[in-house]
């Protein structure tokens, strides 16, 4: 199966926080058995211990040279867009200006984000409509003017630029409103949680907004996130999965079916269904215990990545 793209998540440290030399071990192992891409989670007000995604992305750009990152997904609403821009800029810099970085953005899959940063969260959308203005126009060139609804400044210059001019921009969330969101203006959409038979009707709603938007959509620009979990023990996957999944948004009876768990062959398999309903970019985010990151991590580079590549 030629063009499909297997990536990574990294975050959402429910069963332990890795250690810092896990943390570098895991960017070199994935990139050196296949990996695409790694996606890291972004949150700000911590419910469970978490990282600065940016901080652990400068320390993956000094550990790899040729892996893609990016944030799954930028909480951009409760953040500054101009100093986003300036952080991603520098980004695309230290990886060596090889098309490495992407950027991917979302409300926040809590409001409380938003408000701890002195954002009301009803503005959230609009706030990240026009943020994604604003970084577009400061990677596009010098000396920008912005006069926005929440952002205004005069002749500011963000050197050095991407190297490719404005880094591509995806767009979070499984809702009708972020389909649309990514039809107006965004670069691909990037939805988590999603059965196959949602995803192939996200694709499809995602391709007419784009025609009525008036914009050709490549239906190969969409990935999908998926919870996996390669084990041939399925009491003891059964276990950490469960315990992973407490309290998770979602009901924990509704994630078998947008989840990969289970052998190899069994996450083959789901990793098809996702084909043959159109998608062709994967983040597959481990669910394991922070010592059995690096050893599942190379398991997806022994037996996902060759099926697919």
């Amino acid at each position: 199966m030629s063009g499909i793209k297997i990536g990574i998540g990294f975050g959402l440290w429910r069963l332990g926080m890795p250690s810092p030399a896990t943390i570098g071990d895991y960017a070199e192992r994935a990139e050196a058995v296949g990996i695409d891409s790694i996606w890291l989670s972004d949150h700000i007000v911590s419910r469970i211990p978490d990282l600065d995604i940016n901080c652990v992305m400068a320390m993956f750009a000094a550990r790899t040279k040729k892996i893609k990152m990016g944030p799954s997904v930028l909480t951009l609403p409760a953040r500054d867009p101009v100093q986003v821009a300036k952080t991603y800029a520098t980004l695309d810099y230290i990886t060596g200006s090889c098309n490495r970085v992407i950027m991917a953005v979302g409300l926040g899959s809590d409001p409380r984000d938003s408000i701890a940063c002195g954002i009301n969260p009803d503005e959230r959308a609009k706030r990240m409509e026009e943020g994604v203005q604003v970084m577009r126009k400061l990677w596009a060139g010098p000396n920008v003017t912005h006069e926005g609804r929440f952002y205004k400044f005069s002749d500011v210059t963000i050197e050095p630029r991407p190297a490719k001019g404005s880094l591509d921009v995806w767009i979070g969330g499984n809702s009708d409103l972020a389909i649309k969101r990514t039809a107006r203006y965004g670069d691909g959409w990037f939805p988590s949680f999603v059965t196959p038979q949602d995803f192939q009707s996200g694709l499809a709603k995602l391709m007419e907004y784009g025609r009525q938007y008036g914009r050709e959509m490549n239906p190969r620009e969409a990935g999908v996130l998926i919870f996996t979990h390669i084990s041939d023990n399925k009491a003891r996957a059964q276990e950490i999965t469960q315990q992973f999944f407490k309290g998770f948004a979602l009901p924990a009876e509704s994630m078998p079916a947008r989840c990969a768990i289970g052998s190899a062959q069994d996450c083959i398999d789901k990793i098809r269904s996702y084909i043959d309903a159109g998608c062709s970019k994967f983040v597959l985010w481990p669910i394991v215990p922070p010592e059995d990151l690096v050893s599942q991590i190379e398991t997806y580079g022994r037996d996902l990545v060759p099926q697919f590549s």
